[in-house]
């Protein structure tokens, strides 16, 4: 199939062609995300499967087949960095995302398949150890940032709870932390922050977990103290300094949060903590 087949799917409103199956084009499209060609996986992959969700063209039982395979996906290649394996696995990651946003406002999945999306996802985001985002010529693999997006819908979703929401905030901080080789820069704080607003919105977490959780970025085991003077923890420090600044930005700009200035003035008192020396 070129791509003005898929032009066409989308000019006619995504209905699939007479002489072709939801089923073959699904797994054409799957093929896709491990592709190079940023338009196959960007703008043909992900925007064609996120129109047939959004009109409801799957079963449940469809639907739940994709995500058994899409989270074998996350498996293959981990650990590589700089391949083009990275591809399958982001955009795996991406398509989870839109299968729980979807399932966060029509039911999908049941709760049993939701938690081991979860589970995966903890998984994933401690395994993979390819940090790229823009890649010339190749485009967006953006692994962090998609892993966040799936984050973001699972910490909006009925059956995720309060000790699952602290523990999605505590896998964030995990990954942060720790010793680096990289400093994110595009926008993957962003979109970390997204997830921290949409779980506080629930308010579901204590004051007393989220100063916990803020100490855990600001004062880790291992302090901050000389981080400058070695290039992993300056990495490290320079993305949990992103992240929290990204956070407060993205909490003053919540509307539905209502103990907002508490957590305002938290996060202040965090980012004004936060020290090199």
């Amino acid at each position: 199939m070129d791509k003005q087949f898929w032009v066409d799917i989308a000019k006619n409103d995504y209905k699939i062609p007479d002489e072709r199956t939801l089923e073959e084009l699904t797994k054409t499209l799957f093929g896709y995300l491990s592709n190079t060609d940023p338009e196959l996986r960007d703008e043909i992959a992900y925007v064609v499967y996120a129109n047939f969700l959004k009109r409801e063209m799957y079963s449940m039982d469809q639907v739940r087949a994709h995500v058994h395979e899409l989270l074998s996906n996350l498996k293959k290649g981990i650990g590589e960095t700089e391949t083009d394996s990275v591809f399958l696995r982001a955009f795996s990651v991406l398509l989870l995302a839109e299968i729980v946003y979807n399932d966060n406002k029509k039911p999908l999945l049941d709760k049993d398949q939701v938690e081991t999306i979860l589970a995966k996802a903890f998984e994933y985001l401690s395994a993979e150890k390819d940090p790229r985002g823009f890649i010339i010529v190749k485009g967006w693999a953006h692994a962090l940032a998609h892993t966040a997006d799936l984050l973001q819908e699972l910490g909006k979703s009925r059956f995720i709870k309060k000790v699952k929401l602290e523990n999605i905030l505590t896998s964030i901080a995990d990954k942060l932390i720790h010793s680096t080789n990289w400093v994110y820069i595009h926008g993957e704080d962003e979109r970390l922050a997204n997830v921290v607003t949409a779980i506080l919105e629930r308010e579901l977490i204590s004051d007393e977990f989220l100063q916990t959780w803020l100490n855990s970025v600001t004062a880790p085991e291992k302090t901050w103290n000389g981080a400058y003077m070695d290039e992993g923890q300056a990495n490290a420090f320079q993305n949990v300094r992103n992240f929290l600044r990204s956070v407060d930005i993205a909490v003053r700009a919540a509307e539905k949060l209502r103990n907002r200035e508490k957590v305002e003035l938290l996060l202040f008192e965090a980012v004004r903590n936060l020290k090199p020396y």
